[in-house]
């Protein structure tokens, strides 16, 4: 045997040693040959591979396409074994469990074009044992699959499908399995007699699970193209400022406007509302998202003004539907009515000007956002209205302004015009009035731009020359067709209102204002040349408000001095008319009218000589009776003289008597009278000149609107903060200036600027200790 083998081992390698080259050449060509099929047998594996469904995550245009997904195992040992459709009521046992709701597949696997599918196929092989299920779905791969599931998955979906899919605790995970078995069902094997219940129960699953929007998204676009393949209509959708996150034009609006557009090529503005919002790439600033309503409703307004007969639209091509698998097993196109709808996502009609009309809508409502940005609550308030276009608010009325109008109603007594208190007013329109109890210009103003709104005037009104009335002021209401707006410059009205006001001062310079000066005033205005019927329902209005709390005299007559010639001759006419027209002359108001002529550049002596032709002559004979004369009586040349009384003055020759006691009398009054009028046009004693300081501040700067006096008056006070109002009177008449009336024109001219007053009156004249910091801003904004 040894023998043997030695002398085979000997033939071997003598064959060998003798064909090494071509041995050589064998081995490797085989091994070349076996590398090569190898290879190309696992190409061929790869290019069978399928696609796993996504797990939830948010809808975005790039997770509609199945190159986000990673690739389905292909399963093609053997055919695949039977898979049935379970339905609901049917009980089916799996892995120890039972489960009657049904709807889904049980088996091994689905064949979708060659390709077998597992990951939504209930496979009663695969284990569910477990002593703990991921009821949340945590071990699950991230594209959910039933055959990739570990055990404690398996186990918490086949618990969540035995009891009947309602518990919210179940990760998101297992409801979108579910959903993949569904998608299956109706669009590949096309079980449209199911499509209502299926809808019906994602429906369902859709209002439980709102904690997903990746659901959330899927679960409507299954609903909406199922609905379109069983030829069940869709809702009408409705405007909202919610924006979708897809790339794609919602189905909903493209069916909705193609049976619009089947039916007529012009789309109203509801409709265009609706295509131009669902166009992808629009987006709302946060004017449309917080004020919606009211943006749909300017929109609806602005769209009837740019295209009163509709947008005409034309489309290339109709609507057509692919329904994409949210597990990404498929790609099916869906049939239906549809087809024959035209599409506006295909539309040739330029879109560029509804883009313009939101953005200007937007636009539009800037103003009204940034007030409920601050004030929530502020929607239906009367300021709010006047953040509206006004043309808005007539189209579609504003609770709150219509409220307002109607408590004004109730304080004007139903009628035309009214006399209130401002407090009123503001209560009725819910303003509410700074700490310190003053109403500034903006406010004023505000409500003035209110009360135009409703077609009520107000007096005083500052926009049209008055002053700001504060809570305790008296005003006058009345209707006027948006707000009665005047020009306050028109040389007629502002001669007017200058002798108005004047002639108010007047009456009340003797501090007992009557019912018959009123009237006067009222007359005089109603006589007025080239004066509008506005311009008369002002000045009368404002007669009124002022009649019982005339304005500032320093104030007037430094206004009036800029009169011209004829204005102050008129200006003066009116208050003597006024003052002479109770013919009863006091000190005081000749006193008063001795300063207004002074004030305006106008003789004194003028005072006495209009004050002569105005007042009747209390003297001149009253007549009792109306007189009779008798044709053809002689006058008797004499007569006898009768007897002398003793109190009877001596007779003279024309027979003319005097009665001597009436006489001295008279003499009495005049001397009386004449040394009143002495004392009355006796002039002012002047105050000592009082030693001006030096200058209170170096390189003074006059704080825009005063002028130097009172710029100094202020600086005094900044500087000490507070002085005696004794000391402050002193320092104002060296000055020229009247104490009262500076400290209101400072005050005036800091309600303009800070909208608070900067002194406060008392003993004490005090500056406002927070408004220091403002006045030197201004200085150093002047430098």
């Amino acid at each position: 045997m040894l023998g043997l083998l030695f002398a085979a081992l000997s033939a071997v390698y003598r064959f060998v040693v003798e064909n090494l080259t071509a041995i050589v050449t064998t081995c490797v060509v085989s091994g070349s040959l076996l590398l090569l099929g190898y290879l190309l047998s696992r190409v061929g594996q790869r290019s069978q591979t399928k696609v796993a469904a996504p797990k939830p995550i948010p809808a975005t245009a790039s997770q509609n396409t199945a190159t986000d997904r990673p690739l389905l195992r292909s399963r093609q040992a053997g055919p695949p074994s039977p898979v049935r459709w379970v339905q609901p009521g049917e009980a089916v046992t799996v892995q120890d469990i039972t489960i009657s709701a049904g709807w889904f597949y049980l088996g091994d696997a689905l064949s979708v074009d060659g390709r077998q599918i597992d990951q939504y196929v209930v496979n009663s092989k695969l284990s569910a044992q477990t002593s703990r299920p991921d009821v949340a779905g945590a071990s699950m791969p991230y594209w959910p699959s039933y055959a990739d599931m570990s055990p404690a998955a398996r186990r918490a979906f086949l618990d969540w499908m035995a009891t009947g899919r309602r518990q919210r605790e179940y990760g998101i995970g297992h409801v979108f399995v579910f959903l993949y078995g569904l998608e299956h069902r109706l669009f590949v094997d096309r079980d449209l007699a199911s499509a209502p219940a299926l809808i019906a129960e994602v429906e369902r699953l859709l209002a439980s699970r709102d904690d997903s929007g990746s659901f959330q998204a899927y679960g409507q676009r299954f609903v909406n193209i199922a609905k379109c393949a069983a030829g069940i209509p869709l809702s009408v959708p409705q405007l909202s400022a919610e924006r979708s996150q897809t790339a794609e034009m919602d189905i909903a609006v493209r069916l909705h406007l193609g049976r619009r557009l089947a039916q007529s090529p012009i789309l109203l503005s509801e409709d265009a509302l609706l295509w131009v919002l669902a166009l992808p790439d629009i987006y709302l600033r946060t004017a449309a998202v917080r004020c919606f309503d009211e943006f749909v409703s300017l929109w609806h307004f602005r769209f009837r003004g740019a295209f009163p007969e509709g947008l005409h639209v034309v489309a290339s091509g109709n609507v057509d539907l692919q329904y994409q698998a949210a597990s990404g097993a498929f790609t099916l196109p869906v049939e239906g009515p549809h087809r024959s709808y035209p599409d506006v996502a295909k539309a040739v009609t330029f879109s560029e000007p509804l883009r313009r009309l939101v953005q200007d809508c937007t636009d539009e409502l800037d103003g009204f956002s940034r007030l409920l940005g601050r004030q929530p609550g502020a929607r239906n308030s009367v300021q709010a209205s006047l953040l509206l276009p006004q043309d808005l608010l007539a189209e579609m009325g504003f609770e709150a302004l219509r409220g307002f109008a109607e408590r004004l109603s109730e304080v004007m007594g139903g009628q035309n015009r009214a006399s209130t208190k401002m407090a009123t007013v503001l209560a009725a329109a819910n303003f509410d009035v700074s700490e310190n109890g003053k109403v500034s210009s903006g406010l004023a103003d505000q409500l003035g731009q209110i009360l135009d709104r409703i077609d009520i005037a107000i007096e005083p009104d500052r926009r049209f020359g008055g002053s700001v009335p504060q809570p305790d002021d008296q005003i006058f209401l009345f209707k006027a067709v948006g707000g009665g707006p005047v020009d306050p410059e028109r040389p007629a009205y502002r001669a007017m209102k200058a002798q108005v006001e004047v002639a108010v001062l007047a009456a009340a310079a003797d501090g007992d204002s009557t019912g018959g000066e009123m009237s006067w005033v009222i007359a005089g205005i109603r006589d007025g040349q080239d004066l509008s019927a506005i311009e008369r329902a002002r000045l009368i209005a404002f007669a009124v408000t002022i009649f019982n709390n005339p304005p500032k005299l320093s104030r007037v007559m430094k206004r009036l001095a800029e009169r011209s010639d004829a204005e102050r001759e008129a200006i003066a006419d009116a208050a003597v008319a006024v003052v002479g027209g109770d013919q009863n002359v006091r000190p005081d108001e000749v006193r008063f009218l001795e300063k207004l002529h002074k004030a305006i550049g106008l003789p004194k002596e003028r005072v006495y000589s209009e004050l002569h032709r105005s007042v009747p002559r209390p003297d001149e004979p009253v007549p009792l009776s109306v007189e009779r004369r008798e044709v053809g009586v002689p006058i008797p040349k004499d007569r006898p003289a009768a007897p002398a009384e003793p109190s009877a003055a001596p007779k003279f020759g024309t027979g003319i008597s005097i009665d001597a006691e009436r006489l001295a009398r008279t003499q009495r009054e005049t001397a009386a009278v004449s040394e009143l009028l002495a004392n009355i046009f006796e002039e002012e004693p002047t105050s000592a000149p009082v030693e001006t300081p030096v200058a209170l501040a170096v390189n003074r700067v006059t704080f825009e609107g005063l002028d130097p006096p009172h710029t100094e008056l202020v600086e005094l006070i900044e500087l000490k903060g507070a002085i005696g109002r004794g000391e402050f009177d002193e320092r104002a008449r060296a000055m020229k200036l009247l104490a009262d009336g500076a400290i209101e024109r400072i005050n005036d001219w800091s309600f303009d600027r800070f909208e608070e007053p900067l002194l406060e009156d008392g003993d004490e004249i005090v500056m406002v200790p927070h408004l220091r910091e403002r006045l030197a801003e201004l200085r150093e904004t002047a430098a």
